[in-house]
C-alpha cells in the first residue's frame, strides 16, 4: 500500500538518527556576586555530569565553559565569546549530519531583540551572534536553551526549522532573577520530570516540569510571577508557554521536536550502552517510536480502520518492548 511505503520512507530519518550522539555546550556567564557564580557553576556541572555519566557522551562532545575556567577539571575553559565561538565551530566540523546539537546558557541576560545577550567575561554574545554561530548546522537538530534573565527576545531571533528554542522568560522586560534554570537542570538530571515513565527525560518533559515548578515557586512565595518560560520548535518565532502534549505526541504543533530530543542523543542510559542485549532493545524501541510518529503524521492519508489497526499493532509492540527493557534492567 502507498501509505506503508510513505511510512517506511518517513521513518528512515528517525531510524538513522538512532545511532547519533549529541554534542553539548554548556555556558555559564558572569555571576556578579559569589552566590550567583556558585549557583551557575553548580547547575553547569550537574548538566555536564549527567551528559557524561547518565547518557555516556564522550568528553570531547560535552564542553562546559564557565566564569572561572580553572575552578574544576570538568570545566573546559572560561566562558568568553571566543571560546564559545571556537567550540561551536569545532562541533560544526565534527558533527554528523543528524547529530543533535545542544546549547545551554546559564546566567544573567539583558538587552532587547537582536541585542539580547548573556553577560560573559569580556565581550558579551548577543542573539544575532548566536544566529550566526548556529547557521552552519543545517541538517542537525539544534536545541538552544537560554535560561538567563531577560532571555525572551532571543526566541524570535533564534527560532528556525529543526530547532528547539527555550527561554526562561517571554520577553526582555522580565529581567528579575530567574528560578526556571534550577528546575530545568533538576528535570534533566533526575527522574521527576519523566511523565511517560520511559526512563528518559525529553526536552519537552524538562520544559513542562520546570515551567510548572516555577509557577509553583511563585505561588508558594505569594509573589507575582516575573518569568514565563517559552518554547518554539516549529520555527514560527512565536513561542508558547503551554504545550499541548497530546497534539505534540500526534506530531502536530509546538513540542513535536522537543519530545524527540534529549540531553544525550536519544536519551539511552549508560546501562543500555554497556549491555548489548539492553542496547538492542532500546534501539528496537526507538525504531517503533519512530514508526508510530510517522504513522500519526500520515493519518489523514489512510482509511480510519487501517490507521487504527496499524496504530494498535505498533502500540502493542512498544508495550512489549518496554516490558522487556524493564525486566532486563531489573528494579
Amino acid at each position: 500500500m502507498r501509505w506503508r511505503a510513505a511510512l517506511i520512507a518517513a521513518a528512515c530519518p528517525f531510524l538513522a538518527a538512532g545511532a547519533q550522539s549529541s554534542h553539548v555546550l554548556v555556558v555559564s556567564g558572569l555571576g556578579g556576586e559569589p552566590r550567583y557564580s556558585a549557583e551557575f557553576r553548580q547547575w553547569g556541572l550537574a548538566l555536564v555530569d549527567a551528559a557524561r555519566s547518565r547518557y555516556a557522551l564522550p568528553d570531547s562532545d560535552v564542553v562546559y565553559l564557565a566564569e572561572a575556567g580553572a575552578a574544576d577539571a570538568r570545566i573546559a575553559g572560561v566562558s568568553t565569546r571566543e571560546n564559545v565561538a571556537r567550540t561551536l565551530q569545532r562541533f560544526a566540523q565534527r558533527a554528523g549530519a543528524k547529530d543533535p546539537i545542544v546549547v545551554v546558557l546559564i546566567g544573567h541576560g539583558s538587552g532587547e531583540g537582536e541585542d539580547s545577550r548573556i553577560s560573559l567575561p569580556g565581550p558579551d554574545l548577543a542573539a544575532r551572534d548566536f544566529a550566526r554561530l548556529l547557521a552552519p548546522f543545517r541538517s542537525q537538530p539544534v536545541a538552544f536553551i537560554d535560561m538567563t534573565s531577560a532571555s525572551g527576545d532571543m526566541l524570535p531571533v533564534l527560532a528556525a526549522p529543526n530547532r528547539v528554542v527555550i527561554t526562561a522568560t517571554r520577553s526582555s522586560f522580565e529581567r528579575n532573577e530567574s528560578v526556571f534554570a534550577g528546575y530545568f537542570v533538576a528535570a534533566l538530571t533526575g527522574d521527576g520530570a519523566d511523565t511517560d515513565k520511559d526512563g528518559r527525560v525529553s526536552l519537552l518533559e524538562a520544559f513542562q516540569y520546570a515551567a510548572a515548578e516555577t509557577a509553583r515557586h511563585y505561588e508558594q512565595e505569594t509573589r507575582l510571577q516575573t518569568e514565563h518560560a517559552q518554547l518554539d520548535d516549529q520555527g514560527t518565532r512565536d513561542g508558547v508557554a503551554v504545550v499541548d502534549a497530546r497534539a505534540a505526541a500526534m506530531g502536530q504543533g509546538q513540542g513535536t521536536l522537543a519530545r524527540r530530543l534529549f540531553l544525550g542523543g536519544n536519551g539511552v542510559p549508560r546501562a543500555a550502552l554497556n549491555d548489548p542485549r539492553l542496547a538492542a532493545l532500546y534501539q528496537e524501541r526507538l525504531a517503533i517510536e519512530a514508526r508510530i510518529d510517522s504513522l500519526k503524521q500520515h493519518k489523514g492519508t489512510m482509511a480510519p480502520a487501517a490507521y487504527d489497526s496499524a496504530l494498535e499493532d505498533l502500540l502493542v509492540q512498544l508495550s512489549l518492548k518496554a516490558k522487556a527493557i524493564k525486566e532486563l534492567e531489573g528494579p
